[in-house]
């Protein structure tokens, strides 16, 4: 992850395949046609009518929804793919950190005791997206251990 978005249709399909792929999409700084701007702000959704896009949803780092017709954004500086734990935007990424752990106790839950190629796949993705450190605070997470390339980043964990 961390690499660039080409434009809307792209962030489309990373926020439709948000489950498989992880991650959000934060910008550098989005800009209204009022002259408002937003450092770091997520966006979250992308509205569409066939092939046309028309809104564009985003959350600022104080934690404000907002919703804009696309005629109304004047520029989108920026968009890069990030895991959620390298987020800039702190106050969303302690939503997506909450949401993405409950995902992951649930999991575990259900999975109990069964260690299928899927479920471990999900696992990883689940805690290389939102980091070792917060997962390992929230569950168990002795079963997996730290691939060797990956202990010189630091964060991200593979299943034994």
């Amino acid at each position: 992850m961390g690499y660039q978005v080409k434009g809307l249709m792209d962030i489309h399909t990373v926020l439709s395949n948000e489950r498989k792929l992880g991650g959000v999409i934060e910008v550098e700084y989005l800009r209204l046609r009022s002259g408002e701007q937003f450092p770091n702000a997520v966006i979250t959704s992308i509205e569409m009518a066939g092939n046309a896009i028309y809104s564009v949803g985003f959350i600022t780092e104080q934690g404000k929804q907002f919703i804009a017709h696309v005629d109304e954004i004047s520029i989108i500086l920026e968009p890069v793919h990030k895991r959620i734990c390298e987020m800039s935007n702190e106050s969303y990424r302690q939503i997506k950190t909450v949401e993405k752990l409950k995902y992951l106790k649930k999991l575990l839950q259900a999975n109990a005791g069964s260690c299928t190629p899927t479920f471990r796949k999900e696992v990883e993705q689940l805690v290389d997206d939102i980091g070792v450190n917060a997962a390992a605070n929230e569950v168990d997470l002795s079963f997996m251990e730290p691939r060797r390339e990956d202990k010189k980043r630091g964060n991200r964990i593979r299943i034994a």
